[in-house]
């Protein structure tokens, strides 16, 4: 348990009944700060993250643009095939103490589905959709040593699905991060003071009934990172995040340097992404 979660708990040991769930607090703010992590990550791969983060002072950026949100693309087939050629095992394996298992309400029952069922079907139906959703000359290089297209990975502690990639080109690049997960019932209507950003946000409602919810971040000027929430009317969460840098541990600091004008994806194109049909865990 760490120190904030110790504290949440001492400050209502001897408090009068409230309506507040203080294991609902600290499993929010354990994802809160998971996904400012990922900001420093420089890798794409939250469960990867090996070393001590030591978070500089953040500069939010101004309102986000208010692009227009693309419509989803369907697919022209029938669907992707649920099996796939697997390049990597089904769960990452360990770099050090693991987290414990988070446990959270959930809009809708939790899928029975096995992860290696799941890893296969995703990654199936993430790997159809990208051929319709990058942009002209833009790529994902896998995370995964051994893989040539991205491969999801399932982590048992927080029962969700992710791969991580990085954005390529030419000579720009950044990291790339797509997480399919149940959604928890306090994002089931998705709330800007759970964003990545909350001074830079705007929610979206989408024509299927999706809610999307838009975040911006500058680490430092120029170098921007892009995040996007979407909440399925089915109860499955897309988390889809990039940037235009690259993060390295110098001492007990984090070094930044910019590896492109601005994201090689626009935050349409995150949506886009999270859209694509198969990604879903109540198919």
């Amino acid at each position: 348990m760490d120190e904030i979660s110790r504290e949440l708990r001492v400050a209502v040991a001897d408090a009068p009944p409230s309506r507040i769930d203080v294991d609902q607090l600290i499993a929010a703010d354990r994802r809160r700060r998971r996904h400012r992590t990922w900001v420093w990550s420089g890798t794409g791969v939250a469960a990867a993250v090996a070393v001590a983060v030591v978070t500089p002072v953040l500069i939010a950026g101004g309102p986000a643009p208010r692009t227009a949100v693309p419509p989803a693309i369907g697919s022209p087939t029938a669907g992707p095939a649920t099996t796939v050629k697997l390049c990597t095992g089904v769960t990452p394996k360990p770099t050090g103490p693991q987290p414990p298992l988070q446990s959270y309400g959930t809009v809708r029952p939790r899928p029975t589905e096995e992860p290696a069922a799941g890893v296969a079907r995703l990654t199936a139906a993430l790997r159809d959709g990208l051929h319709t959703r990058l942009p002209a000359g833009v790529r994902l290089d896998p995370a995964q040593k051994g893989c040539t297209e991205p491969q999801f990975q399932y982590h048992p502690s927080y029962r969700e699905y992710e791969v991580g990639a990085t954005v390529r080109r030419g000579k720009e690049s950044g990291f790339f991060l797509l997480r399919v997960a149940p959604t928890p019932r306090e994002e089931s209507n998705p709330d800007c003071a759970r964003a990545m950003n909350s001074e830079d946000c705007r929610i979206v409602r989408l024509p299927d009934g999706s809610t999307a919810m838009l975040s911006r971040l500058e680490a430092e000027r120029g170098q921007w990172q892009f995040w996007a929430f979407v909440a399925r009317p089915d109860g499955t969460s897309v988390l889809a995040i990039t940037n235009n840098f690259r993060s390295q541990p110098v001492g007990n600091q984090m070094q930044t340097s910019t590896t492109a004008d601005t994201p090689l994806l626009t935050m349409d194109q995150l949506v886009e992404i999270t859209r694509a049909p198969g990604l879903t865990l109540y198919p």
